[in-house]
């Protein structure tokens, strides 16, 4: 064969595919926000170390990955000052919802509450975000995020914001008997197993009283997440523990972890609790925030805050069409 043969022959030579960080940053920028990208997700491997390394939250991601849970201390989450407002908020809430004032040493009643998840002893208040500016604080937490962008892989939305008021009723007498049966919160399929193996939600407690087994505190078992299924009836109970810490602790979960939402509160008084849960951004939220977040609201609030609340997502959109301008201030993680 002669050379000029040989080379119309030889197969033309592929072009060299660009870095990966840098492909995907132009997939992200040529779909214009329809696909979740997350540009640097590889290359961003050290400095989100780094960020969980700065909080001090080397030894909590461990104990998350291999308990399914752990607790963050006070002083690691938030100031004294900081608890004590967002205490206060609730319980000014609480008056709001029930008619009835409420204080930590009292406990509470239900009033002419009339919600959908409230009697036998507790309330929930739902929707906090919009509240007070102590709410929109709290999803700035640089703590709180840091934990939600590492089990969900940059991918997490606020999905409900509530809060968790409970005290002493006289149907709760045995100690060691839960007020609600062991369950995980994920999305599930009707055989029992996990979405995605539990991996899509996570949850969190901002606890402003403190928990303890007498007080009613929430029971987690250790390892549960890894099974990726709901429990079967009476499984998981001898292995559950009770979650004690003092007010101001954060307590965080995977979604696939089983729990059950306290032990009897066998003291007077109230155990009083923040719920923030979130989802992987594919899922619907089980709150409405997203476009439901006024401008101003963002404008003063940071980009954390922003992404969270899902500021950066189009779709959603009615005969208006997407509108990606709206995305400008967040683009991608």
């Amino acid at each position: 064969m002669t050379q000029s043969a040989e080379a119309a022959a030889k197969p033309e030579a592929l072009p060299t595919p660009p870095e990966q960080p840098e492909l995907l940053k132009q997939v992200a920028g040529n779909q214009a926000g329809m696909f979740l990208v997350t540009p640097g997700a590889i290359d961003d491997a050290d400095a989100h170390l780094a960020h969980i390394r700065e909080l001090g939250l080397d030894s909590h991601i461990l104990e998350l990955e291999v308990r399914g849970y752990t607790v963050v201390p006070p002083e690691m989450v938030a100031p004294p000052e900081f608890t004590a407002r967002v205490r206060d908020a609730l319980l000014r809430l609480a008056e709001e919802k029930t008619g009835v004032k409420h204080s930590i040493d009292r406990n509470g009643d239900t009033g002419k509450y009339a919600a959908f998840a409230a009697g036998g002893g507790f309330f929930l208040i739902f929707y906090l975000l919009f509240e007070d500016p102590v709410f929109e604080e709290w999803i700035e937490n640089p703590v709180l995020g840091a934990l939600v962008n590492h089990t969900l892989k940059g991918q997490g939305r606020l999905s409900s914001f509530d809060a968790l008021v409970r005290w002493k009723d006289a149907s709760q007498v045995d100690p060691d008997v839960l007020d609600h049966a062991l369950h995980s919160d994920s999305p599930r399929w009707p055989d029992g197993n996990l979405l995605d193996g539990g991996n899509l939600m996570t949850n969190s407690a901002y606890i402003l009283t403190d928990y303890t087994k007498e007080n009613g505190c929430i029971a987690m078992v250790p390892g549960s997440h890894r099974l990726g299924r709901l429990p079967y009836p009476g499984e998981g109970l001898k292995d559950m523990v009770p979650v004690e810490a003092p007010a101001g602790s954060l307590i965080f979960w995977k979604g696939a972890t089983w729990h059950g939402p306290g032990y009897p509160k066998l003291t007077d008084g109230l155990r009083l609790t923040m719920n923030t849960t979130f989802f992987n951004r594919s899922l619907k939220t089980v709150e409405q925030f997203q476009r439901a977040v006024p401008k101003e609201v963002l404008d003063r609030r940071n980009r954390q805050f922003g992404l969270l609340v899902g500021a950066d997502d189009m779709t959603g959109f009615g005969a208006e069409g997407p509108q990606p301008a709206y995305l400008e201030p967040y683009s991608f993680f």
